[in-house]
């Protein structure tokens, strides 16, 4: 017998799980997930052979002597299990197939390796290297039949940029997701039962959907019927052919719930299986989730994305951000894009369930321009092969298919959702925007912002918010009046402050709100008056959307004017210069349709000069020969978020105290145990999370120097901030403020 897996039950009893069986459950399951995408006997060879390296003397004495089964076996430290069926199946199928499988079987456990490099650890040398004898044990049952060359037609089609690397990472989705759901299956049987929640179709979804327009959407005013007419031009939309769309709707349009109409009422008549929701801001996936959530419930939506909040995170919804197992999937660009580029198993596994489905980009101007040509390439891609639809969705359209700028990596036959853009524009203008040429100082802008009684200014730089708050400070108002919002404030601290401006608001009580851009995307505020210093189009626009967003007033005022600290180097910089030239030139209508198709034009050109849209130059390595794919090299240069931070937890408040004391009382308590015991509970790192500021790099550096950062754990990964003067109710961590050096105050 040989095994893949042991185990103990309850009661101490051995239980084991025979390769033979291992290798059939991986395989059926790797053959189903493959379906959508026509390569179920391929995904079904990679399953069968995935472990043949498990049937050596030599792995079968190292698994029975670790787990304890045998203490008695001799074994070896390490052995190779996941390079035998790899090079079999380059000897069985010759080295074009061969070598596409080989990825995926070199690659289920440390993820997919480069094809060639100076490393013993890339394809070239793992094909080439000694192993352990391992055929004559194998059963002859799970020897895999010969495949037809007609089954690895796909493959052989696939050739043009970007295709043979996509393709290999959705066949190793299925593998690796078939394994672990496989092993999950045998050594965590209860947690295997907690994924097997019956969830709705998308044509039970979309009943749902239509009882909650019933019951919600009135077109009881004129705002409300344009939006009722916005959400039947969507649902029209949806009996298209599949394929690619843009939904061009201006903030208060209703652009949530009329793009997952369109997405639902399109999924049903083209038998897709899931809607996926990419946003680009997490500020803007805790809204859109929470509405999706009361309309479907929520073991019928996946919320996945980092900072998700403790009460949210359902054993299931946790199961189901593995492999996107969701009927409605709403992520990040971040958590979308990068998992397409990884190399890991755990970001790539659910990559197969992916496809057949309706695909909505929210705030499609928000893609990572440095990366737009390889994002790009995927979405075409997924819609091209994969039998996807995708919606770019937006207030300010980007020109993703101008093939001038894009060349042949634009997007073609995009067929716009909305009859008139620019008349619905006009329909929803609720907002004067003006230009201030002079130059604004801090104190300007303060003095500016005194004289009225509820007002949002947004600037670039979190030094320029506090320094706008401090001026604010020494004007005559009161200093309840006034907030700052930036990211050097913990979530849960921006959470209260939100929820106290809202109120206000709403209260009509005086309000004034200093914030960097973390405020432009999807959060829910509504000011009379709203000042921004000068940015790209698409960020002015954002700002905008801040302003008489409920339309109580017959227009709203916008002033965008220039601050003593640009944006910083980069395409934020690049960005506001574009914009500067749109704000010159289009002084009587700076957001309308031509204005803002102008100023993409203009921003891509800029960075395109540069190659800036393709910075890493990754779509040079998808063109590499299919033995020369550069997998791990491709995943280190595909970060979104290049800069390295360190989070730090605050005390913030009563229950930031708290959670300190907690993580305090839990290092105590397992001070002496081993590193697995020692493991923080989920529930604790979630809690924690919310109390916790990213730092780059210095800046956590300069604190740590200090003295006003403890390692709680000793191994880096939670520090807290023991200086409690320089965390403040008013705007968060301030390291350079004189209390700093205040003696007392480095006490602990």
């Amino acid at each position: 017998m040989l095994l893949a897996h042991v185990r103990q039950d309850e009661s101490g009893e051995w239980e084991i799980h025979e390769l033979g069986e291992h290798l059939a459950g991986v395989a059926e399951i790797a053959e189903q997930c493959a379906a959508p995408f026509g390569l179920r006997k391929v995904a079904y060879l990679a399953g069968i052979t995935h472990d043949f390296g498990k049937a050596s003397e030599a792995f079968q004495n190292k698994i029975a002597s670790q787990s304890g089964y045998d203490p008695e076996a001799h074994v070896t430290l390490h052995v190779d299990h996941s390079t035998a069926g790899a090079q079999y199946l380059v000897e069985k199928y010759g080295k074009d197939i061969g070598t596409v499988l080989a990825y995926l079987i070199v690659g289920h456990h440390g993820g997919l390796p480069n094809g060639h490099d100076s490393t013993n650890s890339d394809l070239r040398h793992r094909l080439t290297k000694s192993l352990e004898p391992y055929r004559e044990n194998l059963p002859h049952m799970v020897l895999p039949k010969n495949l037809n060359i007609s089954d690895f037609t796909p493959i052989k089609n696939k050739r043009g940029k970007l295709q043979l690397p996509f393709l290999i990472r959705m066949l190793y989705s299925c593998l690796v997701d078939a394994d672990f759901l496989d092993t999950e299956r045998f050594m965590a049987p209860e947690k295997n039962k907690e994924r097997q929640v019956r969830r709705a179709s998308v044509t039970e979804l979309q009943h749902q959907l239509n009882q909650y327009i019933r019951s919600t959407f009135k077109a009881d005013s004129s705002i409300n019927a344009k939006r009722m007419q916005i959400l039947e031009w969507c649902r029209d939309a949806a009996k298209r052919d599949s394929g690619l769309f843009s939904l061009t709707v201006p903030t208060g349009g209703g652009k949530t719930v009329s793009s997952m109409a369109f997405a639902l009422d399109h999924a049903v008549k083209h038998n897709l299986r899931r809607v996926i929701y990419v946003i680009p801001y997490t500020s803007i996936i805790t809204q859109n989730a929470e509405v999706f959530r009361t309309v479907f419930g929520d073991e019928n939506v996946l919320e996945h994305h980092n900072n998700l909040e403790p009460e949210k995170e359902t054993a299931l919804n946790r199961l189901s951000s593995q492999n996107w197992d969701a009927p409605i999937v709403v992520t990040t660009n971040v958590q979308f894009f990068e998992s397409f580029y990884s190399n890991r198993s755990s970001a790539c596994r659910k990559l197969h369930n992916v496809a057949d489905s309706v695909i909505i980009f929210d705030e499609a101007q928000m893609f990572p321009p440095e990366y737009l040509r390889p994002s790009i390439t995927v979405i075409r891609e997924l819609v091209e092969s994969y039998g996807c639809s995708a919606v770019l969705c937006t207030a300010t359209q980007p020109t993703l298919s101008d093939t001038r700028l894009l060349k042949n990596d634009a997007l073609q036959n995009v067929r716009e959702i909305m009859p008139e853009p620019q008349k619905l524009y006009n329909d929803f203008k609720r907002v004067q925007l003006s230009y201030l040429e002079e130059l604004l100082n801090v104190d300007d802008l303060a003095r500016r912002l005194a004289q009225q009684e509820q007002v949002l200014a947004i600037v670039n730089t979190r030094k320029d918010a506090r320094n706008i708050m401090e001026s604010l400070a020494d004007t005559n108002v009161e200093k309840n009046e006034c907030f700052h919002l930036s990211t050097m404030m913990c979530p849960e601290h921006r959470k209260d402050i939100l929820q106290t401006v809202r109120n206000r608001l709403d209260d009509g009580l005086p309000c004034r709100v200093v914030s960097t851009q973390l405020i432009e995307a999807g959060v829910d505020v509504d000011f009379p008056v709203v000042y921004r210093a000068v940015a790209g189009i698409d960020s002015i626009a954002q700002a905008a959307g801040r302003c008489n967003r409920n339309g109580k007033l017959k227009q709203g005022e916008v002033f965008v004017f220039n601050g003593e600290t640009p944006p910083p180097p980069g395409h934020l910089r690049h960005a506001a210069e574009s914009g500067k030239r749109i704000l010159k030139r289009y002084t009587d209508d700076i957001l309308s349709i031509e204005s803002v198709s102008t100023y993409f034009q203009n921003f891509y050109n800029k960075q395109n000069s540069g190659n800036k849209l393709d910075k890493k130059e990754i779509m040079a390595l998808l063109s590499a020969a299919p033995d020369k794919i550069q997998f791990k090299d491709m995943a280190e240069k595909f970060r979104i978020i290049e800069e390295a931070t360190q989070s730090i937890i605050v005390p913030y408040g009563t229950d930031g105290a708290e959670v300190i004391q907690e993580l305090r009382d839990w290092s105590e308590k397992v001070k002496y145990c081993s590193k697995d015991a020692a493991f923080l509970p989920r529930e604790m790192q979630k809690r924690a999370q919310r109390f916790s500021v990213q730092l780059r790099k210095r800046m956590f550096e300069n604190l740590a120097k200090d003295g006003v950062l403890e390692d709680l754990f000793d191994d880096g990964q939670y520090w807290i901030l023991t200086n409690n003067d320089i965390y403040t109710e008013n705007v968060g961590l301030c390291p350079d403020i004189p209390e700093f050096m205040n003696t007392d105050s480095l006490m602990f």
